[in-house]
């Protein structure tokens, strides 16, 4: 019995020691608790402001900065960008659903094509003007006031005419994005981007369709097979 006492208290100073340790070399760790104040530069948190969340408070993006001409620029180019894809994607359906002519099936689709991918750069941009701090305006009194494209005719359009019409718009839009990358690409580096990305599809779009029209070294593909024995006209060509 005095054996089991003695082997006991031996195992319980052990013990205290080895906690004691334990403790001494935790002094210096420091503390993992998620919901620790930390510090933050002056920037609002979770704790400063009352919510649950250790994440930083949700704002506006501070680029580029609201109350200056540069947040004017930033929303001028992708309200109007916006506004113009909006357009084009009411212009391509059109004309998706009433091309007519030899190239009808290959417009159909790629026309298909094309609005579906307009309709995702009018939704990037129009979450773009959001995320600067702006509402987006998608009304159709606003697409049809502030466009200033030419609105696609109505009825059955014939190949020829689609390919002609679209050329024209495509480049109208590119031009224009192209000169709002200029106005904002300092100011405005993301929305920059953004545009960026818009005229490239654009561009890409453009050159599909003025591709049923190009000159190769065996065919000058005036486009008179397509209109009636009269080369469709196009800017440039």
């Amino acid at each position: 019995m005095k054996n089991i006492i003695l082997t006991s208290a031996l195992l319980l100073g052990t013990a205290l020691a080895g906690g004691a340790g334990a403790q001494s070399a935790g002094m210096g760790v420091p503390s993992t608790n998620v919901n620790a104040a930390a510090s933050t530069s002056g920037q609002a948190s979770a704790q400063s402001t009352g919510t649950a969340s250790p994440l930083p408070y949700n704002r506006a993006t501070t680029l580029p900065s609201s109350g200056t001409t540069d947040l004017n620029k930033s929303v001028a180019a992708l309200q109007n960008t916006l506004t113009e894809l909006q357009a084009l994607q009411l212009q391509t359906k059109q004309a998706h659903w009433n091309v007519s002519g030899t190239l009808w099936y290959t417009l159909h689709e790629l026309l298909q094509d094309h609005y579906e991918g307009i309709s995702k750069y009018a939704d990037d941009v129009a979450e773009r003007q959001l995320a600067v701090g702006a509402s987006s305006d998608g009304r159709a009194i606003t697409i049809v006031a502030a466009s200033r494209l030419p609105e696609i005719p109505g009825g059955f359009l014939d190949d020829a005419q689609v390919i002609s019409f679209l050329t024209y718009q495509y480049e109208t839009v590119g031009q224009r994005i192209y000169q709002r990358i200029g106005d904002v690409e300092k100011v405005d580096p993301t929305t920059a981007n953004l545009l960026q990305e818009v005229e490239h599809a654009i561009e890409k779009y453009q050159w599909q369709m003025r591709a049923f029209l190009q000159n190769t070294p065996t065919d000058p593909n005036t486009g008179a097979d397509l209109n009636n024995g009269r080369p469709v006209p196009l800017r440039g060509k």
